[in-house]
């Protein structure tokens, strides 16, 4: 009963201040809102605040497995190249002897092997009183003139004897043509080289092996077996 009494004063007391505000000319009334918090106008082309991360907020991407895109890692540095191996050279006979024979191919074993067994008998020499260095033909050319070179000088033999093309111009460090430079002694270092024809040549053609038992008796008087 009481609020119902409230309430009708209430309403007879505005009944009366709007009756008052229209007799004095006041037909409008104005009600301010209270203000609100104005967000940020959006600029065009530019991300809602939500969403406005740049590509270097971004932590690193992972790869978990889930699709998820792997981070780039940085490229590992290159292996280390092996280095080339340096060309093997098989050893016969007697290293300390004064005669040292150079060829390519298998050593005494096979055919030319064989003769050039026959060629040691002839020049008085039993096959463990000289020393045969042999390596396999068409290896890198500049490596196996240093191997050489440096089992020579090692060995250090009176005379050399330099079965064919390859071995007479690896060891001699020289192009010129082996008819050329057979027949007669080349000095190295202290040493005597006798390029002659390799026994391989022989075996295709008997008449070739006259020129190098000239050659052989060359250095049979040089080490006073003549």
């Amino acid at each position: 009963m009481a609020e119902m009494e409230e309430r009708e004063l209430l309403l007879r007391s505005l009944k009366g201040y709007l009756t008052g505000l229209a007799e004095s000319g006041v037909d409008e009334l104005l009600f301010e809102a209270a203000p609100r918090e104005e967000l940020p106008a959006a600029s065009a082309g530019t991300t809602p605040a939500a969403a406005a991360v740049t590509v270097g907020d971004m932590p690193p991407a992972t790869d978990d497995g889930a699709g998820a895109v792997a981070a780039t890692s940085e490229p590992s540095p290159s292996a280390p190249v092996a280095a080339a191996a340096e060309p093997s050279l098989r050893q016969e006979g007697e290293p300390g002897s004064g005669l040292l024979f150079l060829m390519s191919g298998e050593g005494f074993a096979g055919a030319p092997g064989g003769l050039l067994a026959k060629i040691i008998a002839g020049m008085k020499f039993k096959r463990d009183e000289v020393c045969l260095v042999s390596f396999e033909a068409g290896q890198d050319q500049e490596a196996m003139a240093r191997a050489l070179a440096a089992k020579v000088a090692g060995l250090a033999p009176q005379v050399v004897v330099s079965l064919g093309e390859e071995a007479t111009s690896l060891l001699l460090n020289d192009r010129t043509p082996l008819a050329r430079l057979r027949g007669r002694f080349h000095e190295l270092k202290g040493m005597a080289v006798m390029p002659t024809l390799h026994p391989e040549a022989l075996l295709s053609d008997e008449g070739l092996k006259r020129h190098v038992w000239e050659d052989m008796k060359l250095v049979m008087r040089r080490l006073g077996r003549g």
